[in-house]
């Protein structure tokens, strides 16, 4: 269960930091803050996140398209453990993430949409590693506007994750709802629910999943339980504020708190190790997004019958 998780948050992990789907384009600042653990009496200190999403120039074949995009995020991770030095439990993560992804329409309110997806992380300390450090996400969906219902839609396939925990494919639902004053985006990783106020500001409440698997350094006792990889687990929720500063611009605030913040310890196979004592508990976050939204297509007008 834990690698389709993963898969999911791999590929979907855009729309997870990006405020709406309708977000292309988006910078991002996280802060989510720390608390103690029972395992060697350690304290995560506040977490930092960065991230950065570019899609590249789209190519057209005829009625398919190729969408690029390209990504980079950076993360700050440490602890106060009692036994080592006030640094030597400090990390900073960096990952790229390049992925393709193709879209045909095949009939009146289809669409066919697959694509593949590669992220590789690295400190730039430890050795690098290409099976280790790398990831890879390959999907197959299709997504239908419901005619008698618009703004309604539907998005469902399946999703690939290599290397895998248990089993290797499975399936994902995404439902949303952009009509009048409300946006409402209902699958895994996130839930949004927005009230548009006017065409400037957005209220509403988001909540995410995200879950993250690092390889990192250990210190001895842990290389001794062949510990090779930190998987870091968080479900938060909280009240957001969008406004449009202009040119497709918009600007997003969200605090809240971040309800579960899970670690675990996992072999070199990603297998995990069952160390007890590794749940946080609840901790505030906060995050600011400026991101790039283009405007729907607006539907064009019908002319008028000529009379008989």
């Amino acid at each position: 269960m834990s690698g389709w998780v993963v898969a999911l948050v791999l590929l979907m992990g855009p729309r997870v930091l990006a405020q709406t789907q309708a977000d292309r384009l988006y910078l991002s600042y996280g802060l989510s803050g720390g608390g103690s653990l029972e395992a060697g009496g350690a304290r995560i200190k506040e977490r930092r996140t960065l991230e950065l999403r570019v899609p590249l120039p789209p190519l057209v074949l005829g009625r398919t398209y190729l969408l690029p995009s390209v990504g980079y995020e950076t993360r700050w991770m440490g602890a106060d453990v009692p036994t080592v030095g006030d640094d030597a439990v400090d990390r900073q993560f960096h990952r790229i993430q390049l992925g393709l992804t193709v879209v045909r329409p095949v009939a009146p309110r289809w669409l066919v949409v697959g694509g593949v997806m590669g992220s590789t992380r690295t400190d730039f300390r430890s050795s690098f590693d290409l099976a280790l450090d790398t990831s890879w996400v390959a999907f197959a969906m299709a997504s239908y506007q419901f005619e008698d219902t618009p703004g309604l839609g539907v998005t469902f396939g399946v999703v690939a994750l290599w290397p895998f925990d248990m089993l290797p494919v499975g399936p994902m639902l995404s439902l949303t709802y952009n009509r009048g004053p409300y946006v409402l985006e209902v699958g895994l990783p996130r839930l949004t629910l927005l009230r548009k106020l006017g065409d400037t500001v957005e209220l509403g409440l988001v909540g995410a999943l995200d879950m993250q698997v690092l390889r990192t350094r250990f210190d001895p006792e842990l290389r001794a339980l062949n510990a090779s990889y930190l998987r870091e687990t968080q479900v938060r929720v909280g009240p957001t504020v969008n406004v449009h500063l202009g040119r497709d611009l918009w600007l997003s605030s969200s605090v809240g708190l971040s309800l579960i913040n899970d670690y675990a310890l996992l072999d070199r196979q990603r297998d995990s190790l069952n160390v007890r004592g590794l749940d946080m508990g609840p901790a505030p976050y906060g995050r600011v997004v400026l991101g790039w939204r283009p405007q729907r297509p607006q539907a064009k007008a019908k002319s008028p019958r000529p009379a008989p």
